[in-house]
Parts: C-alpha cells; sequence; structure tokens
C-alpha cells in the first residue's frame, strides 16, 4: 500500500471526526465545524494522479501495472479517445460526463485512496481533451509523464511539460515504458539522454523512472512480487516515489491540521456542554439535598415535639397503674387469696396484660390524632417543596394525596409502633417477674399456714370422735388453736398483700420517667419510619439526577479517549513536517466540484459526485 503510515493516520483521523460528531449529538454540542464545511469529505478525498503522453506510449498499460488489474484497455490502436476519471464504486459502469470526459467507477481497491486520470494521445486529434486534461492539472497530486522507450524523445510531450509553471513541475515525474526491451547497458544510456533533453527543455531534471506496465501486472497477477518478473518492471522505485509523495504532502497535511483543529474546536464545545451539565448535576444534587435537609428538619420538629403530643403521659400510666392496684385488692382479698391456694391462678401474668392493655388504649387515641397531624404536616411541606423541583428540575410531580395515597398505611404504622412501645416499655419494667416471685413466696406461706389450721381442726375432730381419756379437753384445745391459726392466717394473708401492694405501687411510681422514656424512643423511631416513606415520595427525583450521572460519565470517559486520541494524531501529523519534499498551495477536491469548472468542461456539477 502506498503510504500506508500517511492512509493509517487518515483513517483513524477518519474514525475519530464520526466519533466525535457522534458524542457532539449526544452531548447537544456544536459540531457545525465538523458537519457544514465538508471536513468529512475533504479529510477522505482520494490523491489524484493524472497520466499524460502520446497516442500508445503505454499509459493505460501503466495504469494497470500499478493497479495490478486489467482496468484501463490496451492496444496497438489507440484505446483512449476520451479523458478517462477512473474512481471507486461498487458496481463498474461508465458515465459520460461530456463528449471528452467519462467517468469510469471501477470496484478496485486502489481506488479508495487514488483518482486516475487517464488522458487520449497528447498528439490526439480530438479538439477539447487536452482543455479536459489540463483542468485536472491544478487539482493534481501526481503528474505522470509517459514515454515509450522506442521514443521517448517526443516533442509534442515535452512541448507540454515545457509550458507548465514551477508548481506543475514539482508534482511531475517522467515514466520510460516498454523499458524490458532494453537491455541495461542501453537503458542506462537512454536515461541519460532524456536527463539531458529535460535539462535543456525545462532547465531541471524531473524523476525518471523506467518500467514494464505489462511486467509489473503479470507480477501482481500471479503474485510474483519478489520474483525477478517484478524486479524487472521497475515498480518498486516508481511505487516508493508514489509512497513518499502520499506521505510528504504538505497541502493533505494541511488537511490534517484543519480536521485536527476543528476537532479540537467541538471537543471543546463537547467539553464545555459536559462541565456545564455536570455543573447543573452538582446543582441540582445540592438542591436534593437541601429538599433531603428540609424533610429531615420536619422529622426533627416532630420527634422533638414528644412532650408536647403525649401529654401526660406519667400522669396516665399513674392513672392507669392505679386501677392495676385496685384490681390487686380485689385479687387479693381473703376469698381470693385461699381460692388462688388452689385454682392456680397467674395474677403477675393478668396484671400484666391489664397494664398493657390500659396503656396501650389510652395512648392509641393520642398516637393516631398524633399522626392524622404528620400527615397534615407532610402534605403542607409538600405542596412547598413540589413546584420548586418542577421549576428546577422540570420534573412532573402528582399531588400529595396521588404521590403517597394519603399516607394511610404510614397512619396505621405509627399507631401500631406506640402501641407496640408501650407494650414493650411495661414488658422492660420487669414487673410481672418481681411480683410473681413475692406472690409466690405470700402463696406458699399462706398455704403452709392453712395446712397447719386444717390438720389441727382435724385432729380435734379424730379426737373428739374417739373421746380419748384421759384427756378429754384435748379436742377442744385442738380446735381453738385451728381457729386461732385460721386468725392468724387472716391477718398474715392481709398484711402479705399490703405488703407486696405497697412495694408493687412504689416501683410502679419509680418507673413513671423510664416508661416515658422508652416510649419516647418507640415515638422517635415511629416518626423516622414515617418520615422515610415521605422521603421515598422524592425518589422520583433521586431516579433522574442519578440516571443523568450514569448517563453523563460514558460521555466524559469517551471525551477522554478522544482527545488523547486526537493528542496523538496531531503529534503524528506534527512530526511530518519534517519530512516535507514537496511545497505548494493544495487545491482540495472540492475546488474541482465547482460550477466553474464543469461549465469550462461543459458538464453540470450535479452529474458527477465524488463519495459514490
Amino acid at each position: 500500500m502506498f503510504g500506508e503510515d500517511y492512509f493509517k493516520t487518515r483513517k483513524r483521523l477518519s474514525d475519530v471526526v464520526q466519533r466525535v460528531v457522534e458524542l457532539a449529538k449526544e452531548t447537544g454540542s456544536e459540531d457545525e465545524l465538523l458537519t457544514k464545511k465538508g471536513v468529512i469529505s475533504e479529510l477522505n478525498n482520494p490523491f489524484l494522479f493524472v497520466v499524460c503522453g502520446e497516442v500508445n506510449a503505454g499509459k493505460s498499460s501503466m495504469l494497470n501495472g500499478l493497479v495490478g488489474q486489467g482496468m484501463c484497455n490496451t492496444n496497438v490502436l489507440p484505446e483512449t479517445d476520451r479523458v478517462r476519471l477512473y474512481r471507486y464504486g461498487k458496481d463498474d459502469r461508465d458515465k459520460a460526463l461530456n463528449p471528452h470526459l467519462t467517468e469510469c467507477f471501477r470496484s478496485v481497491d486502489f481506488l479508495m485512496n487514488f483518482n486516475l486520470v487517464d488522458t487520449p494521445g497528447i498528439n490526439s486529434s480530438v479538439k477539447g481533451n487536452q482543455s479536459i486534461t489540463h483542468r485536472f492539472f491544478p487539482v493534481s497530486d501526481l503528474i505522470f509523464w509517459v514515454f515509450s522507450a522506442s521514443n521517448p524523445w517526443s516533442a509534442s510531450t515535452w512541448d507540454l511539460i515545457s509550458k507548465q509553471d514551477e508548481e506543475m513541475l514539482g508534482k511531475s515525474i517522467c515514466v520510460i515504458q516498454q523499458s524490458d526491451l532494453h537491455d541495461k547497458k542501453d537503458l542506462e544510456i537512454l536515461l541519460d539522454h532524456i536527463r539531458d533533453l529535460s535539462e535543456k527543455r525545462i532547465g531541471k531534471v524531473l524523476p525518471i523512472y523506467p518500467i514494464s506496465g505489462m511486467l509489473a501486472l503479470k507480477a501482481k497477477r500471479e503474485n510474483l512480487q519478489s520474483d525477478t518478473v517484478w524486479r524487472d518492471s521497475g515498480y518498486t522505485a516508481l511505487e516508493q516515489h508514489i509512497s513518499n509523495v502520499v506521505r510528504s504532502s504538505s497541502a493533505r497535511r494541511e488537511v490534517l491540521v484543519r480536521v485536527i483543529d476543528a476537532v479540537g474546536a467541538v471537543l471543546r464545545n463537547i467539553e464545555d456542554m459536559i462541565e456545564l451539565r455536570s455543573r447543573l448535576l452538582r446543582e441540582n444534587e445540592g438542591f436534593l439535598r437541601e429538599i433531603e435537609l428540609e424533610v429531615d428538619e420536619e422529622r426533627r420538629k416532630h420527634s422533638s415535639n414528644f412532650g408536647v403530643n403525649f401529654t401526660g403521659i406519667r400522669k396516665v400510666f399513674v392513672s392507669q397503674g392505679d386501677q392495676i392496684v385496685m384490681l390487686m385488692y380485689r385479687k387479693m382479698n381473703i376469698f381470693w387469696s385461699i381460692k388462688s391456694l388452689f385454682a392456680g391462678e397467674n395474677l403477675p401474668k393478668e396484671i400484666e396484660m391489664s397494664l398493657i392493655d390500659s396503656l396501650q388504649s389510652a395512648l392509641e387515641q393520642q398516637a393516631s390524632d398524633h399522626g392524622v397531624n404528620l400527615i397534615d404536616a407532610c402534605r403542607a411541606h409538600w405542596e412547598t417543596i413540589r413546584p420548586r423541583v418542577m421549576e428546577r428540575l422540570t420534573l412532573k410531580l402528582k399531588g400529595f394525596n396521588d404521590e403517597s395515597g394519603g399516607f394511610s398505611d404510614a397512619h396505621e404504622r405509627f399507631v401500631k409502633s406506640i402501641r407496640r412501645g408501650a407494650r414493650q416499655a411495661v414488658v422492660n419494667l420487669k414487673i410481672r417477674g418481681g411480683l410473681d416471685m413475692k406472690l409466690t413466696q405470700r402463696r406458699d406461706y399462706l398455704k403452709s399456714w392453712l395446712y397447719v389450721c386444717l390438720l389441727l381442726l382435724l385432729a380435734a375432730g379424730v379426737t373428739g370422735s374417739l373421746n380419748i381419756a384421759p384427756y378429754p379437753y384435748l379436742p377442744l384445745a385442738l380446735l381453738a388453736g385451728s381457729a386461732t391459726g385460721l386468725a392468724a392466717f387472716a391477718f398474715r394473708a392481709r398484711a402479705t398483700r399490703n405488703e407486696i401492694i405497697a412495694v408493687f405501687n412504689e416501683k410502679l411510681h419509680d418507673a413513671q420517667l423510664g416508661f416515658a422514656d422508652s416510649l419516647a424512643n418507640d415515638y422517635r423511631a415511629g416518626i423516622r419510619n414515617f418520615y422515610i416513606e415521605y422521603g421515598g415520595m422524592l425518589e422520583g427525583v433521586r431516579r433522574q439526577i442519578a440516571n443523568a450521572k450514569i448517563e453523563q460519565q460514558p460521555n466524559h470517559e469517551q471525551w477522554n479517549v478522544l482527545f488523547f486520541e486526537l493528542k496523538e494524531i496531531k503529534e503524528i501529523s506534527e512530526g511530518k513536517k519534517s519530512l516535507g519534499i514537496m511545497t505548494r498551495c493544495y487545491a482540495s477536491r472540492n475546488d474541482i466540484i465547482t460550477e466553474d469548472f464543469f461549465v469550462k468542461l461543459n458538464v453540470k456539477s450535479d452529474e458527477i459526485s465524488y463519495n459514490e
């Protein structure tokens, strides 16, 4: 491949251009520098080679050897009667643009990077051919002046060469066709004569390459590039010259520089847009944090109002405790005390459950009322933040009831949390354990005392019925002891009851503060869970910002990749400046495609396209 390093750089830059255009569209950045100035088409313009010479000088044969295919017809008789512009096309076809110019499309890979102009003989009798040929000179990259080895002194060809200015001569080379017909010694003499002729006619010696198009075509067709056939064709030196032209073209480097500069400018636009979006994202994140702080402040405000919203909680506790004490008095009288000795009643559990039920009932209404207040507070707050969010983020938010469903579930969960809190607060007091121990001790004591009384009574009955002598008064004594024991039993039952109730009442009094503190913690937890659900109404806002960040990240990463890749391409391009051989002003391919040019050719500009 001729100038492979250049085409790799160009292809790489072209890929960068396409990716930058895509990134610009994704980010909403301006890309006019790349899309509206033909930057891409200018970058990918093929090189243009013009081939001139007399009739049957071997121009078509030289091109076939260069391409490696029988693209151009060759014959002893003139085959080229008009100017033929060879370009790449998926389908082979010819398109006559006017009586003197034909556009020839061929599916030849070589033509993807090189356009070829095969001209009729300079000495052709067809008028208009030379005029069209001259139109291609200014926009060409390389002009081949082809001579037959049998007649390299063609006067018409040298006359035309001598009329060219320095710019045209700077991109001209001489090609001696059919050089294989001469031996090496004769060929060297021939080349010396041509150099002398060149010096005399134009004042400088043009690069001269003796070749054989026929041998080159044979070598490429039969894959004989390493064979003597290829070496004898002379195309190695010729193709090296073409590669040098491709690599050293200052005009093409200028195109690369223009495209690199344009891509760099678009990348800066993209960078500005990415930075703008990043800044907006940061601002939106800050805005969301402010809203969330407002929600948290609402939560703290309500959490701190436990004492206000649950006023008299200690009084409620004491009041319910007094009722439990009255229950204990009823459950621990003589009758129930004796019954409990045999019925196995679980008075501590009953007392605890009764206290729990009474406290839950007393607190539930307060919790329900406060839950309603919480909903009203959230609704009022939502109506303040909703328009701000919609204005700032262009995000549509529903009304409070539509978004929250009225918070009926949250209200119910809040009330249940207070009920659970009241129950756990009572359990944490450990009333049941201490009371159970004391009642068990009391029951065992009273049961033992009662058993003694019953034994005395039983003994009195037995001894009385048996009339045992000499103790006639023994039954009466036993009966009196039993009666005295029962009296003492009743006294001890009352005394132990009062002792237990007194201790229980004191413990209840001491537990007021602990109960309130424990319930306050549960209240705050309920408030926190309530506001977590309220904060969930902002999930759409969070998701939008998160998605924007996710979408932004690949763009930023892609920008970094493109930036460093463009930087590397620029360094490669700047390094080529030291290799410059040809220094001329470049007329781009787009300069050919002008109305003025085709008017002079008698062709309309819309009849030809360079990107088919």
